[in-house]
């Protein structure tokens, strides 16, 4: 066991070429201790004199900063790790390997972690319908196990954290939950049996791990406005009438705003309606239904949309602390419909979006604008799958946007998330069509439609 000594040694730190650090993962997390680390990727031509961490509460910790701490860990084969006790249950770190030698320090990557809550969390079970104004606070933890209906209003504050099982939290009536968080002081919507948050709540030890669906979602049926800031949502996807999702929109729930908030470990299932966040129809004008700054990653489809939704750009679809770790049929699937005189932009180009029907915005009467931006992929899943241009009805495409087959892997990844079980073929959706003047469109943007 290590402990932490103030760092005060003065060193460059621009690396050499030579010498390569990585910093290893956190790993072994709990209230107070965290096993830290690294390795040396290339050893360099100097002798090294001295491996370890750098901590901070701040991004990019160093040994010059007498504000950060250090942990001094021996090398062993390149490879150098400790478990460290001391830190403060819930609470955000930086983390940074280094190596020294004679004449220089080389620095890892930052990587960052959180401890556990606290295992004294005092329990509240929630059941029934909250029909009078309520709050929920940061110092306990709210358990549901069945269904909770909200006809009132629910106030969640910053930090608190909410277990489900097999249950869902939805709004009724004119209920609203406004549940707003903090970048520091995150609102947590998980599984009952995930100990990581106010400890072992279900007070069974290892004996149950969290998993997908372990609860069913956060269902928003009610006319009044809901608003879910620095939110995350995980392990939820449990089959609902159907239904596998994290969050789940009716046709009164539209209104709302969900601001930097993370999808998570939502099921997979073969279910159709299976969506981490399933707006549907209903999610159609972003200035009332908003969604920004959030993230999705370890789940199945990650969001289904209106397809004039206006989906905006600073919304991902990865881990934002691992651009690897992604979703299974990662992509931005479009409910189709018509809406005329509407615009409607597709920008995000980090995902293809996915039409499932024949998008035509009404046929040749259509006025609707369609633009599709520079280097965005859209997939058509299905031979009476397409799209149309007409008199009134204007599709702008921008530089590098591909029209290609769910198939289609090499252009936006395995969207339909099926290995190498299917490839794309000519025929595999209808084509681009222009009423203006009767014939199907080509072009070197086209691939894999039957015209």
């Amino acid at each position: 066991m290590v402990a932490f000594n103030s760092c005060s040694e003065d060193s460059e730190t621009t690396p050499i070429e030579q010498l390569k650090v990585e910093t290893n993962i956190p790993s072994d997390i709990t209230e107070t201790t965290a096993t830290l680390g690294g390795k040396v990727l290339i050893v360099g031509d100097k002798p090294i004199i001295e491996t370890g961490i750098c901590i901070s509460y701040d991004i990019n910790p160093t040994l010059e900063d007498p504000n950060d701490m250090t942990i001094n860990i021996d090398l062993a084969n390149n490879f150098f790790s400790d478990n460290f006790s001391g830190f403060d249950p819930a609470t955000s770190y930086h983390v940074r390997a280094y190596a020294k030698t004679s004449e220089k320090t080389v620095y890892g990557e930052d990587k960052s972690f959180t401890t556990l809550g606290s295992s004294g969390c005092q329990i509240v079970n929630v059941s029934g319908t909250i029909s009078s104004p309520t709050t929920w606070t940061s110092d306990k933890v709210y358990v549901l196990t069945s269904n909770v209906s909200v006809t009132s209003s629910l106030t969640i504050e910053p930090g608190t954290i909410i277990k489900l099982q097999n249950a869902t939290l939805r709004t009724d009536s004119s209920g609203t939950i406004i549940a707003n968080g903090t970048s520091t002081n995150r609102i947590v919507f998980t599984s009952l049996s995930d100990d990581s948050f106010c400890g072992d709540t279900n007070n069974d030890g290892n004996a149950t791990l969290p998993q997908k669906g372990d609860w069913k979602s956060l269902y928003l049926n009610s006319s009044a406005t809901t608003s879910f800031k620095y939110c995350d949502f995980l392990y939820a996807g449990g089959n609902d009438g159907g239904y596998n999702n994290s969050v789940l929109i009716s046709v009164v729930g539209y209104k709302f705003e969900f601001d930097n908030c993370t999808f998570v470990h939502s099921l997979s299932s073969s279910n159709s309606t299976a969506f981490a966040f399933h707006g549907g129809s209903y999610m159609i004008d972003n200035t009332v239904s908003k969604f920004t700054n959030n993230a999705f990653y370890d789940c199945d489809r990650p969001i289904y949309l209106n397809s004039y939704y206006t989906l905006n750009t600073n919304n991902i679809f990865h881990n934002p602390a691992n651009v690897n770790q992604k979703n299974a049929r990662n992509g931005i699937w479009l409910y189709n419909t018509t809406n005329q005189g509407a615009t409607v932009s597709w920008n995000i180009s980090e995902v293809p979006y996915v039409v499932s029907a024949f998008f035509n915005g009404g046929g040749s009467g259509a006025t609707d604008t369609v633009n599709i931006g520079p280097n965005v992929i859209v997939k058509f899943a299905g031979a009476s799958a397409g799209i149309s241009k007409g008199n009134s009805r204007t599709v702008n495409i921008g530089t590098g946007a591909v029209f290609t087959s769910i198939k289609d892997d090499s252009k936006g990844g395995d969207t339909n998330g099926d290995g190498n079980a299917t490839m794309p073929a000519s025929g595999d959706w209808d084509g681009y069509w222009n009423y203006s003047n009767g014939s199907w469109i080509s072009g070197g943007y086209i691939f894999y439609a039957a015209h």
